[in-house]
């Protein structure tokens, strides 16, 4: 008898979990039914992309923290504001600041927008 009711306690629990799940909170996007399937397209991956990803030129401590954290490692943001400027992603990995496979693990949370001047490019420029 025992046995029965732990049985029933246990696939109550079970399926009360199972239904408070299919509760959670979901959205479904809007959709303006005059717009062209390609304007929607090209929309939702811009925002997207521009939204999400991170500018390691000159991104807030904010920012570099949240990629820090991602790749557990904590001096992140300093050793990325040191090696500054970069011309693309891939000089995290060429400067050494991060390693290639922690690289491809965070791509496609970063960019580099145009890189501004080194101090070096500044004086020649002068």
């Amino acid at each position: 008898m025992m046995n029965h009711f732990r049985f029933l306690s246990l696939s109550g629990i079970i399926a009360s979990l199972i239904a408070m799940s299919s509760c959670a909170n979901t959205t479904t996007p809007t959709v303006d039914p005059n717009a062209s399937p390609n304007s929607l397209n090209s929309s939702v991956s811009t925002a997207t992309d521009n939204m999400s990803k991170i500018d390691i030129n000159d991104a807030s401590d904010s920012d570099l923290k949240k990629l820090a954290i991602k790749l557990n490692i904590p001096e992140l943001p300093e050793k990325i504001k040191e090696n500054r400027p970069y011309k693309d992603i891939n000089e995290l990995a060429v400067k050494e600041v991060i390693s290639p496979q922690q690289l491809d693990f965070v791509k496609n949370d970063i960019t580099v927008a145009k890189p501004s001047p080194s101090p070096e490019e500044e004086e020649e420029d002068n």
